[in-house]
């Protein structure tokens, strides 16, 4: 008897925009590096270590990018189940730096384990969502992500790595969105975080611009009882109060909300606020320091608020074309600090100037749209929903660090993606663009 003969699979090329921006990102990146280490007396190791990740990191890529990417959807609790390992064993065995264990020391190159657990948990919820997509309107699928992704939250935080742990949930919001999520969940959601971010912030706020209330004021009052545990237990029942009220109006007024809605929205409030509490009261000195500068960024410009200061001095010192790679007064004399990681597109504003920095700008924005082209034409929803994610975390990486280094957000400690120095960023990065690719090549794959 004859088989009928397998149809072969077609793969399309890599997207011309998207490869070219990826390799033009890596090449500003190693000349940024390059320049930006060369007065650090550990110049050669720190080269050699950086161009050892990209070249890893480019095999990861060509790796990923002819790797079938629904193996990562059939296997999602195999990826699920190494992403937890690898966070528990840095709990165990990792190095401490900077007060974080967040590396695993291996020869001469120290892994970061919660780079790669981002791009994971991006394959994780992706296979939740794609499984799930005829009950994205239930509330059941918002716990049924949430308590897979609680687990990674929470091992990265106990590191602690609060920057990395700030990335995560716009990009679990926006791929909610994308999966098609009630809006009352979405709606839900954005008021916890909003209310969970404000509460720190309010209280830093407040005690920058009045660090001395005077005794027996209200606000020296409020101060004392945020402060303390009767806060917590005042406000629950104020708010109690406020939507009871608003519920007996709803009653008298027969506007006929149900009491649901106001049950839901006081519990929101509530548990919002709750973490709010929680994380002013577990906030080190240096993260309050943060943001105090960011509040008051005149009140310890050689303290606290000397990174930003030092980076906006960069950058308005380059003018229209820079100054000329090695050639940054900030950079090359060392006023600016975490020049070759954090603040390194500081470096590329002075040396490389107002060009050189559009010119990232536009290769970032190139490559997200190109991702998003990618997603969008996909041959399935899995492949789409990864795409949302790993453009997600890109362009909040992308804005958080250029805003970090404007000044306009505070220090958060992320680098910028293929451009700072840092082999697990680079290297993890690099694996979810590989993914990226496969997902374009195999748009006509009939297997």
């Amino acid at each position: 008897m004859i088989g009928v003969p397998r149809s072969p699979v077609r793969k399309s090329r890599l997207d011309g925009v998207f490869l070219g921006s990826v390799l033009s990102l890596l090449i500003l990146g190693s000349l940024a590096v390059f320049s930006a280490t060369h007065p650090l007396p550990y110049y050669h190791q720190a080269l050699e270590r950086h161009f050892s990740a990209m070249l890893f990191g480019l095999f990861i890529f060509t790796v990923a990018a002819n790797f079938a990417y629904e193996v990562y959807e059939d296997q999602f609790w195999t990826v699920y189940g190494l992403v937890i390992s690898c966070l528990v064993a840095v709990l165990i065995v990792g190095t401490v730096h900077k007060g974080h264990r967040s590396w695993i020391q291996l020869g001469f190159f120290a892994l970061q384990p919660s780079e790669f657990a981002r791009v994971g948990m991006i394959l994780i919820l992706a296979a939740i969502f794609d499984k799930r997509a005829l009950k994205m309107e239930y509330l059941s699928t918002i716990f049924v992500s949430l308590a897979a992704i609680i687990p990674i939250v929470a091992l990265i935080v106990k590191q602690p790595d609060f920057s990395m742990t700030l990335t995560l949930f716009p990009i679990f919001f926006t791929m909610l969105f994308c999966a098609g999520a009630g809006w009352e969940y979405l709606s839900g959601l954005g008021l916890f975080s909003v209310t969970a971010a404000l509460m720190p912030f309010l209280y830093l706020f407040l005690g920058s611009y009045y660090p001395h209330p005077g005794a027996g004021s209200s606000l020296y009052l409020f101060m004392e009882v945020f402060q303390s545990k009767l806060f917590e237990f005042i406000f629950i029942l104020v708010l109690a109060a406020i939507f009871g009220a608003a519920y007996y109006v709803n009653f008298l007024m027969r506007w006929r909300l149900r009491a649901s809605l106001f049950l839901a929205f006081w519990l929101i409030l509530t548990s919002g606020v709750l973490l709010g509490i929680a994380v002013s009261h577990k906030l080190k000195g240096y993260q309050k320091s943060r943001f105090t500068a960011y509040i008051n960024p005149h009140s310890d410009i050689h303290g606290a608020a000397y990174h930003v200061h030092q980076s906006q001095i960069a950058i308005g010192s380059g003018g229209f074309i820079g100054k000329g790679l090695f050639s940054g007064t900030q950079s090359q004399l060392g006023f600016l600090p975490e020049r070759h990681t954090d603040f390194i597109y500081s470096v590329i504003g002075e040396e490389m100037g107002f060009v050189g920095a559009v010119i990232v700008i536009l290769l970032y924005l190139g490559m997200i749209w190109r991702i998003t082209e990618i997603g969008v034409n996909a041959r399935d929803r899995y492949g789409y929903l990864v795409c949302c994610g790993i453009a997600a975390m890109f362009a909040f990486d992308f804005i958080l660090n250029v805003g970090m280094c404007l000044g306009l957000f505070p220090v958060a400690g992320i680098p910028l993606p293929l451009i700072s120095y840092g082999g697990s960023s680079l290297m993890a990065s690099l694996w979810s663009l590989g993914i990226v690719a496969n997902v374009g090549r195999r748009k006509y794959a009939l297997l």
